[in-house]
């Protein structure tokens, strides 16, 4: 499809809030030039509008301590709960405000973790990118771990001037099955896994970390009617009724109370809003939203993880924790959300074992207690082959790689 099409198929499917963005972007775009020329070495780090807490966070947070005479900015919602964590660092401004917008074309340099994401306005701002329209680097942080083809990576629906991994096999798979060019490709290791050598804490905690499923995402719902569909499929899914069986398997709970450990089961971002119906009848087991917990404490501090699909598990892995695997839906997701690759399998390349029966996987975790809560050693292998790095100098290289494609 040429440029003209594009443009013309989505003005066709334009909206109230698109129709703002465009009058934004267009009213400040020569005062962002004007910016720009005036100071030309901006950068905006950047994930969701609503969150500061992962590699973008840490690479800010490092670029403010480390390189204080760098002009670097971070867009955030200032009614989020993590505004108050990233507000003390200074050069924080509002997500989708008109400076938001000013440096969408001003800035030389645009990190971002997440997909196009961190832009004030993503619909209409992808698009822009994707036609080389805005005059910034684009830089990918990157945030987990790509198993085989992903849009994320993908060459063709990209425009990475550079996309960072924390792992030669990821890049591997990156350039196999998404077509990106090595030139592009680097391994500096991730922001956040800096805080990870230091300080890691063993409570008598468990953490349970689901991913989110595409199929049942109440994101971009609209109308009431799909809002209702949705639940009912919620309710109806595996992923509901297998997560709430687990928390209030009797086996496990007993279990917990006999040896006084205590469990947080937190839902990834996306599915945040599903945590309300997901209860427990032991005390003992918490569930959590975003504002209560910081995603990385809770993986210094707890002694296992239990997941399904989700990438945190590189995270805790890189701990040397113990990590399992409860995927009790495999074939949906694999089917509706994530097409199994050849270049990664979960017997052969994970952290840990995998279990589809919740009763074994209570029993597994019956005796890692046992054990110490400690990571099997040819999971420690892996580990070992798996990361690049594993050292505090992962914020370094990033920040050397930007350089060489800043402006000077």
């Amino acid at each position: 499809m040429s440029a003209v099409n594009k443009i013309t198929d989505q003005i066709k499917k334009m909206k109230a809030e698109d129709w703002k963005s465009i009058i934004k972007l267009g009213l400040s775009f020569i005062p962002g030039k004007i910016w720009k020329l005036a100071s030309p070495k901006m950068w905006v780090v950047s994930e969701y509008e609503s969150l500061a807490r992962d590699n973008g966070y840490w690479f800010f947070k490092y670029l403010r301590e480390k390189h204080k005479d760098r002009k670097v900015y971070y867009p955030i919602d200032f009614s989020s709960a993590d505004y108050k964590l990233i507000k003390k660092l200074g050069n924080v401004i509002p997500f989708g405000g008109w400076k938001h917008y000013l440096l969408f074309w001003a800035a030389d340099v645009y990190i971002g973790t997440t997909k196009c994401y961190g832009f004030p306005y993503r619909r209409i701002c992808e698009d822009l990118v994707q036609w080389k329209l805005t005059g910034f680097k684009y830089v990918f942080l990157n945030h987990g771990f790509t198993r085989g083809y992903s849009s994320i990576v993908d060459a063709k629906e990209t425009n990475y001037q550079l996309l960072f991994t924390c792992s030669e096999k990821d890049a591997d798979i990156i350039r196999k099955d998404n077509g990106q060019s090595p030139k592009i490709m680097r391994c500096p290791g991730y922001p956040r896994h800096d805080t990870l050598n230091d300080d890691i804490l063993n409570k008598k905690q468990i953490l349970i970390m689901p991913t989110w499923r595409k199929w049942i995402d109440y994101r971009l719902l609209t109308t009431d009617e799909q809002k209702k569909e949705n639940m009912q499929k919620f309710f109806a899914s595996k992923y509901y009724n297998c997560l709430k069986g687990l928390v209030n398997n009797k086996e496990f709970i007993s279990f917990l109370d006999k040896n006084d450990l205590n469990v947080v089961f937190y839902f990834h971002e996306y599915a945040q809003k599903y945590s309300k119906y997901i209860k427990s009848s032991s005390p003992r087991i918490k569930v959590g939203m975003t504002s209560d917990y910081s995603i990385q404490d809770l993986l210094r501090e707890s002694a296992l993880l239990i997941t399904d699909y989700s990438s945190v598990v590189y995270d805790f892995a890189y701990m040397y924790k113990p990590v399992m695997y409860y995927q009790f839906d495999v074939e949906e997701f694999e089917k509706y959300q994530y097409a199994p690759g050849e270049s990664f399998s979960y017997d052969e390349d994970g952290f840990g074992e995998v279990f589809f029966d919740e009763d074994k996987l209570v029993e597994a975790v019956k005796t890692s207690y046992d054990g110490g809560f400690t990571m099997d050693e040819k999971y420690r292998k892996r580990v070992d082959e798996f990361f690049a790095h594993h050292d505090n100098g992962n914020c370094d290289r990033v920040y050397k790689e930007i350089i060489k494609i800043a402006r000077k």
